[in-house]
């Protein structure tokens, strides 16, 4: 019994993406290895061994003490999903954008992360092998080989020329990108990877805000977000953004979770036949740094409110090389996954978009 439980929690723990920075405090752990304060102050680059600075408090719940407002389109009308420990998850009867509500603060978000990705209560083991890849530049990185088959697709629609990646992390699509013929940029809030990026990979990025960057920037023909739309407060002006930095024919790639995959249908599921008692499972899967959870259909819908037009969206799987898992889970995981491509239930989304008019909208 024991072991089919810890098979079922690390089977909710696998609906996150590739990293993105946040900026934390570091209390690094005697003996870890030299990357590891940057692991630990980007967030969801930590790694195992440094622990951060964060309150208890942190993990009080906190009450829905304001009508639900949905973040895509402003709507009211949010009929509650799913009520889980320390916060709810809503459906917005406008637009049918899944998000968290209410968001947590800065200051909670900071805890969150160091809870979630580090050795301490609330981590994620199957995070101690994936966040290593994002310092290798090596051909054999299933890290490396998953930015090739994105770039692939990318230089599909523009040739390879300015390319920005907002939450560039620690540079290593950037140095894939710049190795395939792009003149890379790099935009990120964590000075301690765009310090890597800049010293190790020699790549030209940015310390700052998007959007404040995104006002006196110059033209970009292709501007990437890897995981960094789930946890836009307001993603439409993120998105208008990045529309507005594009060159005439330049698009947007981006990737976040799929909202839509066989993890939540499972996790649903036992929710729902459990009168809401099971709800273990799903607060796996729905985590507090996540402020949006997106379906193919809503992600167009947040595209199209920004004027970008969607012009591809494939669905993806976790590559279980990347993560640290048991050998019952990654069984059970990989009869899953088989399932989940049989009926369209990945639980990742890659996407390409353009601008829809002449002008983006302000």
């Amino acid at each position: 019994m024991a072991a089919a439980r810890e098979v079922a929690e690390d089977l909710l723990e696998m609906h996150f993406g590739a990293p993105s920075a946040r900026v934390l405090q570091v209390a690094p752990v005697e003996g870890d290895d030299m990357h590891a304060g940057l692991l630990a102050a980007c967030g969801s680059h930590a790694k195992p061994g440094c622990r951060l600075r964060c309150s208890p408090a942190l993990w009080q719940v906190r009450p829905v003490t304001s009508r639900p407002s949905c973040p895509v389109c402003d709507s009211g009308d949010a009929p509650l999903r799913y009520r889980l420990s320390r916060f709810a998850i809503w459906t917005c009867g406008a637009c049918g954008q899944i998000f968290l509500w209410p968001q947590p603060t800065e200051d909670e978000i900071r805890g969150l992360f160091s809870q979630l990705y580090t050795t301490g209560e609330g981590s994620v083991p199957e995070l101690r092998s994936y966040y290593g890849f994002c310092y290798q530049d090596d051909p054999t990185n299933p890290l490396v080989q998953l930015y090739e088959r994105w770039l692939a697709v990318l230089e599909r629609f523009h040739p390879p020329g300015r390319l920005l990646d907002v939450g560039c992390g620690t540079g290593l699509f950037l140095t894939v990108a710049r190795r395939r013929g792009w003149t890379p940029f790099g935009i990120d809030d964590c000075a301690e990877a765009t310090r890597h990026a800049r010293e190790h990979f020699g790549l030209a990025v940015t310390i700052g805000d998007f959007e404040d960057f995104a006002r006196d920037a110059q033209h970009f023909d292709v501007i990437t977000m890897w995981d960094i739309i789930e946890h836009a407060r307001r993603p439409v002006d993120l998105l208008a953004a990045a529309c507005r930095c594009l060159e005439p024919h330049g698009v947007v790639g981006l990737s976040t979770p799929n909202q839509r995959s066989i993890l939540d249908l499972v996790a649903g599921t036992l929710y729902r036949l459990s009168a809401g008692a099971i709800r273990a499972p799903l607060e796996k899967f729905y985590i507090e740094q996540h402020f949006l959870y997106f379906t193919p259909a809503t992600l167009e819908a947040a595209l199209a409110r920004a004027g970008l037009a969607l012009a591809c969206c494939e669905r993806e799987l976790t590559e279980l090389r990347r993560l640290t898992l048991t050998v019952p889970t990654r069984l059970l995981l990989s009869g899953l996954f088989a399932i989940a491509r049989w009926t369209g239930l990945e639980n990742r989304l890659f996407a390409v978009a353009r601008p829809a008019f002449a002008r983006c909208v302000a």
